[in-house]
């Protein structure tokens, strides 16, 4: 039978499951799958919670899914209503969370410096930002 050569969730050990890895490590250190099996809670009969998130994300690719509706999750096997309102809930009190953030301009090195100095990661990411002055500075999302 199909379902019995798959790996349920607890049949991993425990530092791999998405739960305890999270606790772990944070969730920084998961996948998307992962994450998104957290969110989930349980796969479908022959996929474990783990291999449908991933499916998922490959369904719909991950940039996708905070814009997707309920409509277009409900119907996704293993999915049904109450986890697509959970992942649409989610995705929806993320953008909120997020909307009242403004982006700041750095005019100048100095400024940049002022704001990073006090930073002790060894990495320093960037995203959506320039790092030249020559015209507007640097754009940083706050």
């Amino acid at each position: 039978m199909e379902g019995r050569n798959k790996k349920t969730i607890k049949d991993l050990p425990k530092v791999e499951r998405p739960r305890e890895k999270l606790m772990r490590y944070g969730p920084e250190k998961l996948s998307n799958s992962e994450l998104l099996a957290i969110l989930l809670r349980s796969g479908k009969k022959g996929e474990n919670v783990v291999e449908l998130a991933g499916k998922i994300l490959k369904r719909f690719r991950a940039d996708k899914l905070p814009y997707l509706t309920f409509d277009e999750l409900k119907d996704y096997p293993g999915l049904g209503p109450a986890k697509a309102c959970e992942i649409v809930a989610c995705f929806e009190l993320g953008k909120r969370l997020l909307k009242g953030k403004k982006a700041r301009i750095y005019l100048g090195p100095k400024e940049v410096w002022e704001e990073l100095k006090d930073i002790r990661d060894n990495k320093i990411v960037i995203k959506n930002g320039f790092l030249s002055f020559k015209e507007k500075g640097l754009l940083r999302q706050t």
